[in-house]
């Protein structure tokens, strides 16, 4: 018998049924962007769980239509507050153009007026050939300035389809607005304005004096943007953007992340300028992708280009670009500025969303380790001989006839030891590389007789996301092996991490593991591929075994730190008990090693 929609039963969730509901398309952007969300009956009964969905899907529905009665249709006043708006930052574009143009230069002044007749003509041929896809980015702008204003969204409804009417016809405005200024007709504001009252047949600005009758009371044009008293659109890219870095620091953002999103704010303004922001359109956003795409990677710090401006690079032959995927994690930082500047009501739209480069990954997903992998990795003397007993064969002091006087262990010999723990840490817990790596002893702590591994975000360490903050228990496994000993003989030591000996650099304490497992020890044995088997593969192996044991799927995405079910996440707590993430854990298990043989 089929389910219905809202039950949902899985089997790698410990054979538990799910309700689960689809939120509808005109609430979706009041909960967030979610489309749906899901809850665990802990019930494997078909029946039972099948009578508390349509409670449940009685209960949200009820919730949805009250969230639907709380917020208001587009009326008259919304339509009149949304287009003065939109006018005010039209005009801004306006001038933006005119003051952009070289009026001492009459070739110049030609050449600017060219450009806005040749856009003109290309949003006019839209129109005529293309209106349903224009109509549909429309939609969009106007769906966030409806979230914002909690007005419900009818896009059938006549009064929607006039306002976006109305959007069509001030583009169109604003088009003759440039060339007025660039001519310097001696258009004003105000002008513009009634020109726009008049075009939308509405009255929109009732302090306007009839400018047809008294042509001389016009006020001087207001060039400055300071002088339009709108909520943040005057603000320009660099002054948003040094706004957006102090909220970051507030936000205990790390310094490396804020100097990332500095660089690409900057690299953006190198091309498009310093525009208002509410004057960032998806075309400057489109124009940043080309120039991008023809650049070579890292410039600012390439000595070949550091001291090249953009022209200057483009007119080089043989210059290698960077790659798509690299322009998208470009693209992926300005949009977390271009969603914090909607946040903030500096824009109504992130210029950014969906400006993405369509390309077909070229990186492989990584794999888990198979048996036989494992057991070539961690044959006693394969394994001792690339950790404990490893040399390096460019330190004089690894070398039998070195030099008396040398040190004994000077600069990169000191890593054995965390070359030894850090695959077994990575089979037995699932933790990131550099989570193992920046383990402090203090973070060992025990709970009701269990030993946890704690992932926590502090002025030492960092965590990825905040779902990766949590506890995993010590794995049996790693006990026997001495791991607890181990940390037990660093405390009496007075060392203040795990894998005290790796030192920290630009993204974190994981570099030398990661360089002597994927650039030695696993291509040796011939196991290593790219991205695709490497040192970080530890995790996918651990967490492939728990789905191989059937572990219920929350305590999986509880143990790796992945985002957990809806009523998890909204609740939070601690659901499952230290004796119950232990043996959960312990059946993670690796068959066909000597382990008695591993123990140091």
């Amino acid at each position: 018998m089929k389910n219905p929609p809202y039950l949902i039963y899985s089997v790698s969730s410990g054979n538990s049924y799910y309700f689960r509901s689809w939120i509808p398309k005109d609430l979706r952007s009041t909960f967030g962007g979610l489309k749906e969300f899901r809850i665990s009956l802990k019930c494997g009964i078909r029946s039972r769980s099948n009578k508390i969905c349509r409670r449940l899907n009685k209960i949200v529905s009820e919730i949805y239509d009250q969230v639907r009665t709380g917020m208001k249709k587009l009326d008259i006043e919304d339509i009149k507050e949304i287009l003065r708006i939109e006018i005010r930052k039209q005009i801004l574009h306006a001038h933006h153009v005119d003051l952009g143009t070289n009026k001492w230069d009459e070739s110049k002044k030609m050449m600017s007026l060219d450009s806005v007749k040749q856009r003109e003509l290309l949003f006019r041929d839209t129109l005529k050939n293309d209106l349903r896809t224009y109509n549909q980015e429309l939609d969009v702008k106007l769906e966030t300035i409806f979230d914002s204003m909690g007005i419900v969204l009818e896009k059938d409804s006549v009064p929607y389809k006039t306002l976006r009417n109305h959007f069509i016809n001030l583009n169109l405005l604003r088009f003759e607005w440039m060339k007025e200024l660039i001519e310097e007709t001696g258009k004003t504001d105000d002008d513009f304005r009634n020109s726009a009252q008049i075009k939308l047949s509405l009255e929109l600005f009732p302090d306007l004096k009839d400018q047809s009758s008294d042509i001389s009371s016009i006020e001087p044009v207001r060039t400055s943007i300071s002088s339009i008293p709108d909520k943040g659109f005057g603000k320009t890219i660099s002054v948003c953007g040094q706004l957006f870095y102090e909220r970051k620091l507030l936000e205990n953002t790390s310094p490396k992340e804020i100097q990332t999103l500095k660089q690409n704010i900057n690299d953006l303004i190198e091309v498009v300028g310093d525009l208002p922001i509410s004057n960032l359109s998806k075309e400057e956003v489109s124009k940043f992708i080309t120039i991008q795409s023809k650049l070579p990677p890292n410039r600012k710090k390439s000595p070949q280009f550091r001291n090249l401006s953009i022209p200057e690079i483009l007119k080089l032959k043989g210059v290698q670009p960077q790659s798509p995927n690299n322009v998208n994690k470009r693209l992926s930082k300005l949009s977390v500025f271009g969603n914090w500047c909607v946040r903030q009501g500096y824009i109504n739209q992130s210029p950014f969303k969906e400006m993405k480069l369509s390309v077909k990954s070229s990186r492989p997903d990584r794999k888990s380790f198979s048996a036989i992998d494992l057991r070539k990795i961690l044959n006693p003397d394969t394994y001792l001989k690339w950790t404990i007993y490893f040399n390096h064969p460019k330190n004089p002091s690894h070398k039998e006839s070195r030099n008396k006087k040398l040190p004994s262990q000077p600069s990169g010999a000191k890593n054995q030891l965390p070359y030894y723990w850090i695959f077994l840490m990575g089979i037995f817990s699932g933790m990131r590389t550099n989570e193992m790596c920046q383990l402090r002893l203090s973070d060992l702590r025990k709970e009701k007789g269990i030993w946890f591994m704690h992932v926590e975000e502090s002025d030492q360490t960092s965590v990825k996301t905040q779902n990766a903050i949590r506890k995993i228990p010590v794995h049996p496994q790693l006990t026997e092996l001495g791991f607890i000993d181990y940390v037990g003989n660093l405390k009496r030591k007075k060392k203040d991490r795990v894998l005290w000996e790796l030192t920290k650099g630009r993204d974190g304490y994981g570099k030398q593991v990661s360089r002597h497992y994927n650039e030695r020890f696993l291509p040796e044995l011939g196991i290593w591929e790219k991205y695709s088997k490497v040192l970080y593969c530890t995790r996918h192996t651990f967490i492939n075994k728990l789905y191989s044991k059937n572990v219920d799927e929350n305590i999986i995405k509880e143990l790796v730190g992945h985002e957990r079910e809806f009523t998890m996440k909204h609740y939070g707590g601690d659901p499952f008990s230290p004796e119950q993430l232990l043996d959960e854990i312990s059946k993670v298990e690796y068959s066909g090693i000597k382990w008695n043989k591993l123990k140091i």
